[in-house]
Formats: structure tokens, C-alpha cells, sequence
């Protein structure tokens, strides 16, 4: 069996060929019988094990049967990390596979200290590889800071591209752009990321994996939307042109950490500054300022419970027994019943609190009280217009102060520590870029201040509408936010459970003092158009309470 290996393929030094004929010659002296040649191809030893690398991890994992010698050009090509190859090793001696090198006579296991002799050649490949990590940490730092592109999968919205300069940098790709407008727009106007994500699945919208392997010709996958990187990505700076990036954790020598299979471990990821303190910016900005912190906002503000699925019923955590406030649970029933609420102490012999053994309240019909739920609601709100609560995000400069001033103190705090001396070449270009952080500081403190806060804007759509529009799940996570609980008794006589009585209500969280002019703007206009229907239905502000794009509250006078 003959394992190649290289990181790049425009590597002449340890080509495949060079790499493939040194092992047949091998092969051809020794008397080995080729059964097989794993040859990956622009593929890290860094980043990769053995065992789970494309080509040769299969041989490793599943068909160490077929073969009883392991050749490889040298000791490099298959692992360069010390752990990697100890576990080799050890996987060799189980399997009764000898591991040998068509450059390297002293890679000997056969000898008495022939892995002793390995893993020390093991640990300068691994050396090696170090040296090279730092270099290429080195310029990786210095191109992102000229706004180069150094490979990798490029940000939703963005896809490399060589500039007149040949040099490649992100660019805009109109066709992900349209796409991440389209989703702005929606989130902006209240709807959860996750029916969107279902969407864009269902319309075979290609996520950014899928668009790059589209771009360069490879087989598009046909990944699902996840609502999570979704997230992750709208809220990205990425969305800003900004740099985002990823510093390895260092240990108290100051040494890069690994995980068990020898992978960096790395921090939190960061946004990019230039000496001056601003944010490196490398590509075109997708979104606004202002629009980024709107749907920022909007994300952070909403809180979809993913508890809520089609199958546990629309009143999961919103329905709640009238004997003993638990909350009630799904009941699928036998043969002939249908689905049915049941309290959640009905079984249970320990009892709720206050009540000794099982809870006597009984069932309650799945779809009567999903229907009963819904009629009630879109009775009281169905007709009136669905609102937008819009985040102003104030004046443009108060995120990037608060940006400076952080990085300020934290330069600050390294004057006269280690390598930070008065003297050094190190201190002066500290107290360089303190002064042009300074400077930039000031700047932006002299700029007016605009307060943040919310303001309410009409969809044009009622209530009704986006009721009818949502998936059940997105109902229930919509009914628990905002505050609507219903509850019911009910009693079994002669085999038969009848419910007693069967109450609904609609709690309205207080409204704070900077959300109240915007909300009666918004309401004095609605009523104007007429939206509301009926002209006797809510008189004052506590009435009807506006939060995250819907009304949430209705009392009847």
C-alpha cells in the first residue's frame, strides 16, 4: 500500500509523481506486491490525521485487511505531528502493519528502538511544521490587513475575485446579496429566521457552500438553510466589509494549545483594527451600519423557543390545567380517540404541590382548544395592522468609541510590561499607535450624540395575515412571548369528559417611557386608516401593547 501526500499542489520539491516513483522503486527491490496507492492531494498534515484524511483514512479505517506494509516517500508525507504519528504507530502494531520510508533507512520499526528513532523524526517534522504555522501566520496577518483574500470559504454575500493588480479580494456576489436583502427585509418586518431558512430550502436557494461549488464548478450539494448560521452570519461584521478573524489560545509559556488530536485551539473570534483603531475594512459593505445594528437588534430581541414543533400541538407551554397550573402536554390517545391536552400531574402519584397524588382535572380536545385559541386572538387582533418595532441605532460613532476606548485600555495596561520597556522598538510602536488611537478617540467624542431606541413603523399587513402566512411552530413561539395563556377544568362522568369552563387571557407587559411616543404614533395612525374594524375597540395605550412586530394585547371595555 503506498501513501502520497501534499499540502499544495503547485509544491514541485515533494511532487506526486517524484513521491509515487520513489515508493514503486521501493516496492520493486523489497518484493511488495502494489495493492493499492492513497494519494491525497492539497491536503494539510496540520489539519488532518491519517485516519481522516480522504483517501487514506478509508484504507486506515475499514480495509487494513488488504494490506500488511505501509510505504511512504518519507515520514512527512503521512504524519507531522507527534501524537499523529505515536497513534500510528500503535494502530500499526495492532494491526501487524509495518510502516516503512523509501527515503529514510533509519525509519526502521523493526529495530529495537526503531519507534523511539520515528517519533524523534516525527518531532522535527512537527517542528517544522511550526516554523512554517508562524510564517504563514505572519503574511496571512499582513494580507488581511492590505484586504487580500486568503482562501478558505468566503463570507455569505462575498466570493473571491482577482483584481486588475492580479490580487485577489472579496467582491460582491449579486446573486447571495439579493438573497441576504430578501432575508433582511423579512427579519426587519418580524418573521423568524427559521421559517425563512425553510423557505429558501424549499426554494432551492443554494447556501454560500453551495454557491462557491457552484462558482468553480464542483457538485452542488444541496445543503438545507440552518436558522443558526443564519443568525450567526447576519450578525457577522462580515456584513460591513470587516475583517473577522481568530487567534489561536496560548498556554502560560505562551505556547499555541491543541485539542487531543493536536488541532490548534482557538478564541473568540474578533474584529480586525488597523493602528489607528478603525476596522479593516476589505471588501464592499452588503448592509448599512444603521441597517446591520437594526436586524442585530431585532435578532437580539427576539427569542424563538425551539421547544415549539408541529407535532407537540399549537398550545405547548400555553395551555395550562385550571386545578393545578401545570403546564399541558400533547396526548395522542388509542385506536379511534383523537389528540388531546392533558394535564402534566395527571399521571404522576407524587402530585403537584398542594395536592396529594394525581390531579384530577381531565382532557381537553387537541383541536377545539387549538381552535378556540386562535378565534380568540384573531377576533380581538386579527383586523389590525401588523406593526414593525424598528431599531434607530443613534449616531454611528458611539459603537466604534466604545470600540477604541476598550482597545485603549487594554494597550495602556502593556506600558512597562515584558517586551513593552521605555526604550524598546516594541514601546514605540505601542506609544505610536496610542497616540493615533488617542487622536481617533477625541475624534469621535466630539461628534453629537444621538440616543438609540425603538420606533414603530406599519407592514401594510394585518395580523390575520401573518397568522395565516406562519407555520405552526413560529403560532406557538408567537402565543408564549407574548404572554397569551389559556386554561381549562374539565370532568369525567358516566365515561365522558366534559369541560367546565375554558378561559383565555392576553398579559401586557409594561411599556417603558422611550417606547410610548413612537407606539401611540403608531396606533393614532392605524385607527385613522380605519385598520382596526371596529371603531369602540381600544380606547387607551394599556389596552394594546406593540413588541417585536405584532400586537399582543386587547381588553374589551
Amino acid at each position: 500500500m503506498i501513501v502520497t501526500r501534499l499540502s499544495r499542489v503547485t509544491d514541485a520539491t515533494t511532487s506526486p509523481e517524484r513521491q509515487l516513483a520513489a515508493c514503486r522503486e521501493l516496492c520493486e527491490q523489497r518484493g511488495y506486491d502494489i495493492v493499492g496507492v492513497a494519494d491525497d492531494l492539497d491536503v494539510s498534515a496540520g489539519a488532518t490525521t491519517p485516519f481522516t484524511r480522504p483517501k487514506l483514512g478509508p484504507w486506515l479505517n475499514s480495509r487494513c485487511n488488504e494490506f500488511d506494509v505501509l510505504v511512504f516517500y518519507r515520514v512527512d508525507r503521512i504524519a507531522r505531528r507527534l501524537f499523529d504519528l505515536s497513534e500510528l504507530i500503535q494502530w500499526a502494531q495492532r494491526h501487524d502493519v509495518t510502516l516503512v520510508s523509501a527515503t529514510e533507512s533509519h525509519f526502521d520499526l523493526s529495530n529495537d528502538f526503531g519507534d523511539i528513532i520515528a517519533l524523534l523524526i516525527a518531532k522535527v517534522a512537527e517542528m517544522e511544521l511550526e516554523a512554517i504555522s508562524a510564517r504563514n501566520a505572519s503574511a496571512s496577518h499582513h494580507n488581511i490587513r492590505s484586504g487580500k483574500w486568503r482562501g478558505g470559504i468566503a463570507p455569505w454575500g462575498y466570493i473571491p475575485g482577482k483584481g486588475e493588480d492580479k490580487v485577489w479580494r472579496l467582491v460582491q456576489d449579486p446573486v447571495q446579496v439579493a438573497i441576504i436583502h430578501e432575508v433582511v427585509e423579512r427579519v426587519l418586518a418580524g418573521e423568524p429566521l427559521r421559517p425563512i431558512a425553510a423557505d429558501l430550502t424549499a426554494r432551492g436557494v443554494l447556501t454560500p457552500k453551495d454557491r462557491m461549488n457552484e462558482i468553480k464548478g464542483r457538485e452542488v450539494k444541496g445543503y438545507a438553510w440552518a436558522s443558526q448560521r443564519m443568525k450567526e452570519s447576519l450578525t457577522s461584521r462580515t456584513m460591513l466589509g470587516q475583517v473577522v478573524t481568530r487567534d489561536p489560545v496560548l498556554d502560560a509559556k505562551g505556547q499555541v494549545q491543541r485539542d487531543a488530536k493536536g488541532h490548534r485551539v482557538l478564541g473568540p473570534e474578533f474584529v480586525v483594527t488597523g493602528d489607528d483603531g478603525r476596522p479593516v475594512v476589505r471588501a464592499e459593505p452588503i448592509l448599512t451600519r444603521e441597517i446591520f445594528d437594526r436586524v442585530g437588534a431585532a435578532l437580539a430581541a427576539r427569542s424563538v423557543d425551539r421547544t415549539a414543533t408541529a407535532a407537540s400541538g399549537l398550545l405547548l407551554r400555553v395551555l395550562f390545567c385550571g386545578e393545578c397550573g401545570r403546564p399541558a402536554y400533547r396526548l395522542k390517545g388509542g385506536p379511534g380517540r383523537q389528540p388531546r391536552y392533558r394535564c402534566a400531574y395527571a399521571q404522576d402519584r407524587r402530585g403537584a404541590a398542594g395536592i396529594d397524588g394525581p390531579c384530577d382535572n381531565r382532557s381537553v380536545p387537541l383541536q377545539w382548544a387549538d381552535d378556540e385559541v386562535e378565534k380568540h386572538v384573531l377576533d380581538r387582533l386579527g383586523d389590525m395592522e401588523r406593526m414593525t418595532r424598528v431599531w434607530f441605532s443613534g449616531s454611528d460613532s458611539q459603537s466604534e468609541l466604545a470600540e477604541v476606548d476598550e482597545l485603549l485600555a487594554d494597550l495602556v495596561d502593556q506600558i512597562g510590561a515584558g517586551v513593552f520597556k521605555r526604550g524598546t522598538p516594541q514601546r514605540k510602536r505601542l506609544d505610536a499607535r496610542i497616540a493615533a488611537l488617542t487622536a481617533r478617540q477625541a475624534e469621535l467624542a466630539s461628534k453629537p450624540i444621538e440616543e438609540p431606541g425603538w420606533t414603530y413603523e406599519g407592514t401594510g399587513e394585518s395580523v390575520r395575515e401573518w397568522w395565516e402566512r406562519s407555520d405552526q411552530p413560529t403560532r406557538t413561539a408567537w402565543l408564549r412571548e407574548h404572554g397569551v395563556r389559556a386554561s381549562w377544568r374539565s370532568h369525567t362522568l358516566n365515561g365522558r369528559t366534559t369541560i367546565d369552563d375554558f378561559d383565555i387571557a392576553m398579559g401586557a407587559p409594561d411599556l417603558d417611557a422611550g417606547a410610548l411616543p413612537g407606539a401611540i404614533a403608531g396606533l393614532a395612525e392605524a385607527r385613522g386608516r380605519g385598520a382596526w374594524g371596529d371603531p369602540g375597540l381600544v380606547e387607551t395605550m394599556a389596552q394594546v401593547y406593540w413588541r417585536q412586530g405584532v400586537p399582543v394585547v386587547y381588553e374589551e371595555q
